[in-house]
């Protein structure tokens, strides 16, 4: 059913003259910076880790993320 919905929603806005945006280019999409708030003390416990590991907040956060999607093994 949501096929059916796209199409007339893309019906309609044609009709109505509204413009419909072309689709973002996966190059465009993926910039490769994320900006994230957390809780202060998150933070202070990341950066604790980091300073263990010596390695770059950055570094830390990153590999951390890699690993819990699956992306590195564990």
């Amino acid at each position: 059913m949501i096929e059916d919905a796209k199409i007339c929603w893309l019906e309609t806005a044609l009709e109505d003259g509204i413009h419909i945006p072309e689709p973002a280019s996966t190059s465009d999409e993926y910039s490769g910076r994320l900006n994230v708030r957390m809780p202060r003390s998150l933070h202070r416990t990341l950066v604790e880790k980091a300073r263990e590991e010596k390695v770059s907040l950055n570094q830390f956060i990153i590999y951390q993320l890699a690993r819990g999607v699956g992306y590195l093994p564990k």
